[in-house]
């Protein structure tokens, strides 16, 4: 980073754009989760514990509408050039929130995460590489899922959208795209507004509305932001590497044992490591510290850019997080051996 674009960069922080666009997204998602937390309308929904769940208490499961509502909001006011993402946001949030409260069949919420991702996709231009068009719309898709896969353990989610967006937002003030950069700080301040009341223990859940909601964000950005050149194509794969490889090794092995992709499960890593004894709280601050370090490595690489550098990243990625995954299954296996014995 050359003396000018540190100037840009901690100029950022003092201008009248990001102080507004922060302080109102982060006050509005403050608000709007109390309310919901305490009112007895929305309290009425609730995630009522089961043999898959991790809490052992009903929790009040809307928080996502604060995020949403917040982050809708203040988009409308300060980041009026990207407002052509709200429509795409509110049809996701919209089913979501029904999901929230009354089941819809999987294959329905499917197809309009395919239909949305796809429409979405159409205002690039795009349409001249068929094999780079699928291979993103499939990535969308399984981007928003994935997010509401990783939203079972508390702060979870809420936190490594903090994270994650965060270096989406440096990279951009790094290199001058700062109306991107607002919208990607109102998503942090949205998140950072429900953890207040999401971090271990949990008050309250973001459910579907956020999550799927969230996880469309996170690949829609990436895609807009790789679109822009603001940076390669791998840099949200690296970013949101922790979500990604959970997820995709998870459903991977679940399907080759197969077992139904679509049925609620404990069988992801920091689900299990939670099982075995570690706290929420512990396996959430070890999440945020991996991330962290895997989003610093992304912003290193992406503004270096060479090839040499990138391939040893995602080596050392790769390689940490098989180690991670590993002691993990270990412990895992120890835990079921101990469970039998006891029996």
């Amino acid at each position: 980073m050359t003396q000018m674009d540190a100037n840009i960069f901690f100029s950022f922080f003092y201008s009248k754009e990001f102080l507004l666009a922060f302080f109102t997204t982060l006050s509005v998602a403050t608000l709007f989760t109390w309310f919901i937390l305490n009112s007895k309308r929305f309290n009425q929904f609730l995630d009522i514990p089961n043999q898959r769940s991790l809490h052992a208490s009903p929790i009040p499961r809307l928080g996502g509408l604060a995020i949403i509502a917040s982050i809708t909001f203040s988009v409308s006011l300060y980041s009026p050039e990207l407002l052509y993402l709200l429509p795409f946001l509110l049809v996701l949030s919209t089913l979501s929130f029904l999901d929230d409260l009354i089941t819809i069949k999987p294959l329905i919420r499917l197809a309009v995460h395919f239909l949305t991702a796809l429409t979405f996709l159409f205002t690039f231009d795009l349409l001249s590489n068929y094999l780079f068009f699928i291979i993103l719309l499939f990535f969308l898709v399984w981007v928003i899922n994935l997010y509401n896969f990783m939203d079972g353990s508390d702060g979870l989610a809420a936190g490594m959208s903090v994270i994650g967006f965060s270096c989406y937002a440096v990279l951009s003030i790094i290199l001058g795209d700062l109306n991107f950069a607002i919208l990607n700080i109102i998503i942090i301040a949205a998140c950072t507004g429900f953890l207040f009341f999401n971090f271990p223990p949990a008050k309250i859940f973001m459910g579907d509305t956020g999550s799927i909601s969230l996880g469309f964000l996170c690949g829609a950005l990436g895609v807009i932001g790789w679109y822009k050149l603001l940076w390669p194509a791998w840099f949200p794969l690296i970013v949101f590497s922790p979500f990604i490889i959970d997820s995709s090794i998870t459903l991977l092995k679940r399907f080759i044992k197969k077992e139904s992709l679509t049925e609620a499960h404990r069988s992801h890593y920091y689900q299990r490591a939670i099982l075995i004894g570690y706290s929420h709280k512990q396996v959430v601050l070890f999440s945020y510290a991996i991330m962290i370090c895997v989003g610093i490595l992304g912003v290193f690489a992406a503004i270096f850019n060479t090839q040499e550098i990138t391939f040893f990243i995602f080596i050392l990625i790769f390689l940490s997080f098989g180690l991670i995954f590993r002691f993990v299954d270990i412990m895992w296996s120890r835990h079921l051996l101990n469970n039998i014995k006891n029996d």
